[in-house]
Parts: C-alpha cells; structure tokens; sequence
C-alpha cells in the first residue's frame, strides 16, 4: 500500500470515529500492544497479495536457567523500545543444525492482511514427534497460500525433546512443559491477535502429526478452554494406545550424563546445568533404527490433563468445537525401507516380530498383541520381511501411530460435535516418503505429504510454481480449511460432505475428484479396537460398530511414511 493512501485512511478512520494503534515505517507496520510497539514487514502471497508479517515476538520468557523445566512465564513489557519482529527466530533446540537453534526460542509469528477487520484465525502448531520441528516461516510454516483467504495465521515454537516433556513424575516435575507452551501462545494470540485484525472469538488450532495429537490434548485440557473454536487435525490424535514412560526416559537420561536418577530436585538441577546441545545428543543417540518412533508424550498431571484423552472425549469431557480431521491414505506404510538392503535387520524383525513390537508400535509388553499383530498383517508363519511384504509391515507403523488413534477421535467426538472425516489420496508431484514410479511420480500419498499445499517450507515442500500441476489442490485445501474457519464447516453444503454424528460416520475421499463414502480401512482398525478397547467397549457397542463398518467396506489398500 502506498504510503499516501496508508495515511489517508488513517484520517479517514480517524473522522469517523474509529481509531487505529497502527502506523507505518516506510512500509513497514509497527503495531501497539499492550506489551508495547512491534515493527513488522512485508511478504507477497502466493496470489501477490501484500502480507503483513510479525516474526519472531517473545510471547513466554527465555527458558534457561531456573526455567528450564520449568513452566512457562508470560513475556512482559518491553517498555518504550520498539520490538523488532521482522524475522524468524532461532528454532528449539532439536537433532539438528545447532547453529539454527537456541534454547531462547519461544516465538510466535502473525501474518495478516489487514489491521482493521476481524478475521478468523488459524494457529498452526507444528508437527515432529515431539522432538522436532517449528514455527519458522522458511523451514515449515509459511504463510503464502492461507493468506491469499481472509484469514490471519499464526505460528510458533514450544519446547522440544527432554527440554519440553522431561518428568520425575513428582509435585516439582512434572512435565507436560511443551504443551503447557502452547497454551501460553494460545493466551497470548487471544490477548492481542485483535491489533492484527484477527477475532480472538473465532480461533482455529491446526495440527500435523505430533501437532494434531497436541491438538487433541487442548480438546481434552480444561486449561485450553475458550482459547480455540474450531480444530482442524492432520494425521495425529492421543486418542491412542501409546504407552510412553518419561520418568524412564528421563532417568536414562541423566545416567547416560552423570546425574543422579531418583530425586527429582538432584535430577532436575543437575540437568539444568548441561548444555542443551549435549542433552540434544544424548537423545539423539537413542534413535537407532531409523523409524518412526515417539519417546517423549504427555502426562496426566491433574493440571494441564486430569485423565487419558480417549475417556475424557468418550465421556463428552471435552472441549465441543467443530471438527476437521484427516489423514493420508498411505502414512508410514514406506517407513522400513530403508532398511530393504539390510537383510539381517528384517529378517530379525520377523523371526522376533513379538519381541520388537512394543518398542516399535509403543504397547505395552504383551506376546499375544504382537502375534495377532504379526498374524493380521504379515501372516503367523512369515519368517522373513523383504520387498514383497514390507508394505505389509509398513501399514502396522501407519495403523499404530496414526489411522487407528484418528478413528478412535472420529468415533468418539462425533457422539458430542460435528466431525468432518478425510482421507487424502490425491498423489502429487512430490512426497517426503514414497517411493517413485518409472515416470518418477510418487507410486503413494505419504505422511505429510498434504501440508505442503497448506503451508510451504523447506521441510515439506516449497512454495509451488503458479503453473505446477498441483495448485488446484492447494486451492482446494486452503479454501477447505478457511471456510472451516470462518463458519464450522468446509463447505458451504453439507450434502457435498455429510458430517460425521453418533449415528452416521462418512469419510471425503480426496483424490483428484471428490467422493463420500464410508470410512476406509475399518476392517484393519477394528483390529487395533479389540486389542486396545476403551473402557466403554470392551466388545460392546461401539466395538461392533466398528466390525460393521470393517464388514461392509471391505476397504485395505496400501499405504507410505516417514518421520512425524
């Protein structure tokens, strides 16, 4: 905007009665918070819109020190300077580029077209098994496609790893620190996303992965309550069956550095005196098979989680938004092959399926899951796992860490509030995880392979050539995801996609057209319902259904993955 016409439409909103906290440096905007003044700058969309971009602003004090494992403090008044938020900040500190990281990382990022109005707004928390990933707007999270809509997005970082979820399972540890971050940005998004035009009464929460399962948990926390109205979930939910233990976590941590394992004030200072970068590296070093795998979750504190998310969501003890929830048609089913040369691992993995199963699909220890595991998906009498059944073994990881805790949150939710359930199987020009056909296409839609066309970034695809084959379904899901925002529903008709209730559940399948139909992979989950039912259906109602729906649909296909 030139600034001739900036200053006359401040005069004009002067005159008639309005006032603005905004005003320009050159053409850059400095807005006026109650923390204080914030320059910003510009960015284009992907239509040539103008951004207006805020990177970079502390919204929780530095975690260092004493707050280290710690919950978060609010950032206060940075006085009469004005805050220069005109790019990034460093990102968590995470298995990485160390110089990219700080352990001084709680930033958030605005993006917005307009001072004026109220937009909705959508808070991207970010993906990466609770170890890795950002906020960062070149890295994962840009803004270019969603505001080319009339939305304002928000982004940022939370504590990572043992920085973010270490827990000695005591009154003074007790963990849940990354989550407890993204509370605070979320407060902090309802305090002044209205300086940005954004409605802090219209706030969507948007996950991928490790993110959407966060974003089951603010269903689930009474201390998200009334910060988000609407949520939208990518390929994650804790409405699973993940026995992860931090305590043990977190006392092989400290043996591995030194530290005293039992009292947590011991532990808990001598870890504060290590550098991030070496607890960064011991945990690293524990990630030795090259799959997906999570070792860092959440703690039922009585805090920020009273109970298990799947009985808090199956009693209707939970914060009632409307829904989006999807996933992809073919998550993690690629995730072992990488290992298709090492004949010696696959074969082990095989012969002692029942043995590796609980660390690798996170159950408790229990032979008779891992045999009807293994029977299900490989066959009881498979000895070996080689190129013609490791898709095979590929849709359990799918199944264990995605599909089956996506269809749990669907099953239950939908008892309380409209659902609507996706499935992405439109296969693209390019994936983090599939393998590529003769014609160098992906063969698969793999884990992550939809937020590209939501967000781009280095990490999961770039900003896309106005020609590229694919636009049209960055044009589909950014218009999906910005009605949901603004009006509960991804389009105007629920006759096109029906939402899911406690009588009926439909899935939008996603390809290159569109089509409802019943829920797919059902028979394959309904497997996942036995062996972990929930307290309510230990073979009852909610079980059968599940069998019928199996039944009916007969859906199985083959699936693809990486990393969370």
């Amino acid at each position: 905007m030139p600034r001739f016409f900036q200053l006359t439409w401040a005069l004009l909103l002067i005159l008639i009665g309005f006032t603005t906290a905004v005003t320009f440096i050159g053409d850059d905007p400095v807005v006026e918070l109650s923390l204080g003044r914030i320059q910003g700058d510009t960015m284009q969309s992907f239509g040539n819109k103008t951004i207006y971009a805020f990177r970079g602003i502390r919204y929780a004090q530095s975690p260092v020190g004493q707050l280290r494992f710690a919950n978060p403090v609010p950032e206060t008044s940075w006085g009469d300077e004005v805050f220069n938020a005109t790019s990034d900040s460093l990102v968590c500190p995470q298995p990485g580029v160390v110089s990219l990281m700080s352990e001084d990382c709680l930033k958030i990022n605005v993006f917005t077209k307009s001072f004026e109005d109220k937009f909705p707004v959508m808070v991207y928390i970010h993906g990466g098994a609770n170890v890795l990933g950002s906020g960062h707007s070149s890295y994962e999270a840009g803004p270019q496609y969603l505001l080319d809509q009339d939305v304002v997005f928000v982004a940022f970082n939370y504590r990572l790893g043992a920085l973010g979820f270490l827990s000695t399972n005591s009154s003074e540890t007790k963990g849940n620190f990354g989550f407890l971050d993204q509370v605070m940005a979320l407060e902090w998004v309802r305090d002044h996303i209205s300086h940005f035009g954004g409605d802090p009464e219209l706030v969507t929460i948007i996950g991928i992965s490790a993110g959407s399962m966060a974003v089951s948990l603010h269903l689930a926390s009474p201390l998200s309550a009334g910060l988000f109205h609407r949520a939208i979930l990518m390929s994650g939910s804790a409405t699973n069956h993940f026995d992860i233990d931090n305590l043990f976590w977190t006392r092989k941590l400290a043996r591995e550095l030194g530290c005293p394992m039992y009292d947590p004030t011991d532990v808990v200072e001598c870890l504060r005196n290590e550098t991030w970068t070496r607890i960064v590296e011991v945990c690293k070093a524990w990630e030795t098979y090259q799959l997906v795998n999570m070792k860092w979750n959440y703690e039922i504190d009585g805090h920020f989680l009273h109970n298990h998310p799947t009985e808090l969501i199956k009693e209707g003890n939970f914060n009632k938004v409307p829904l989006l929830i999807s996933f992809t048609a073919n998550e993690f089913d690629y995730n072992a092959n990488v290992h298709l040369e090492n004949q010696h691992l696959l074969h082990d993995f095989a012969s002692n399926f029942v043995d590796y199963a609980p660390e690798l699909f996170l159950y408790r220890h229990d032979a008779q899951i891992g045999e009807k595991l293994k029977d299900f998906y490989l066959g009881d009498n498979t000895t070996e796992i080689n190129s013609e059944n490791i898709e095979n073994f590929g849709q359990i990881f799918s199944d264990a860490y995605i599909g089956h805790g996506v269809h749990r949150l669907v099953q239950l939710a939908s008892h309380f509030t409209p659902v609507y359930y996706t499935r992405m199987d439109y296969v693209g020009d390019q994936s983090l995880s599939a393998p590529l056909n003769g014609e160098n296409k992906p063969v698969g839609v793999g884990h992550a392979d939809d937020l590209h066309y939501v967000l781009p970034g280095y990490w999961y695809g770039p900003l896309m050539a106005a020609n590229d084959s694919d636009v049209f379904m960055m044009e589909r899901l950014t218009s999906w995801f910005t009605h949901f925002a603004k009006t509960g529903t991804p389009l105007n008709s629920t006759d096109i996609w029906p939402p899911c209730n406690s009588t009926v559940l439909k899935m939008l399948y996603n390809g290159v057209v569109t089509q409802v139909g019943s829920p797919g992979y059902s028979n394959r989950y309904a497997v996942w319902d036995k062996l972990f039912p929930t307290a309510a259906q230990g073979g009852g109602a909610a079980l059968k259904l599940s069998f019928a729906v199996a039944i009916a649909t007969g859906v199985a296909s083959r699936l693809i993955g990486k990393l969370m």
